[in-house]
């Protein structure tokens, strides 16, 4: 799993569409869409926006692992938890 499907997972998660997405993160709607039919390339900028929103969700967006111990996780161990 790349990072544009984890932010596409994260989306789906949270049950955000994706002009959803852009607005919650403060990106253009144009620029989530691009991003996510990969017209266009995801950018450091655009995850720095992610990040900001879901910081516990940094490490996983960026790398497809967690770090538990330090806080990182994905929303699917987010999820378990409050199972």
């Amino acid at each position: 799993m790349d990072a544009i499907e984890r932010i596409d997972l994260l989306a789906r998660i949270e049950g955000l569409s994706r002009p959803e997405l852009a607005r919650k993160c403060g990106l253009k709607e144009d620029r989530i869409k691009n991003v996510m039919t990969r017209r266009a390339k995801l950018y450091q900028d655009d995850m720095e926006a992610l990040f900001a929103v879901w910081p516990e969700y940094a490490h996983w967006l960026a790398t497809g692992l967690e770090l538990a111990e330090a806080g990182q996780i994905s929303p699917m161990t987010k999820k378990l938890m409050k199972s």
